[in-house]
């Protein structure tokens, strides 16, 4: 089976209504870097994001760890046409 990841998949699945909006998602990266630093027992310096879709993730990353690099991969065309390639 093939999945179809364009904007109508986005659309239900990452607007914030769906998603709980940006304080959960902050709630759930500060979980995420919590976990990564207790196993690493050090701060995270690079994060990979691979699925990133909108690259939802990453403006939170930044605002918790200023310095930390963020690289987002998506095999979604519709996602890398709408929200860019870097």
């Amino acid at each position: 089976m093939h999945k179809i990841y364009d904007q109508a998949y986005f659309q239900r699945w990452y607007q914030p209504d769906q998603t709980g909006g940006p304080a959960r998602l902050a709630r759930k990266v500060a979980l995420a870097v919590a976990s990564a630093e207790y196993y690493l027992e050090r701060p995270i310096r690079s994060v990979l994001d691979i699925g990133c879709g909108e690259g939802a993730w990453r403006a939170p990353l930044l605002k918790l760890r200023p310095r930390v690099q963020y690289l987002g991969f998506d095999s979604s065309e519709y996602a890398v046409h709408r929200y860019g390639r870097s």
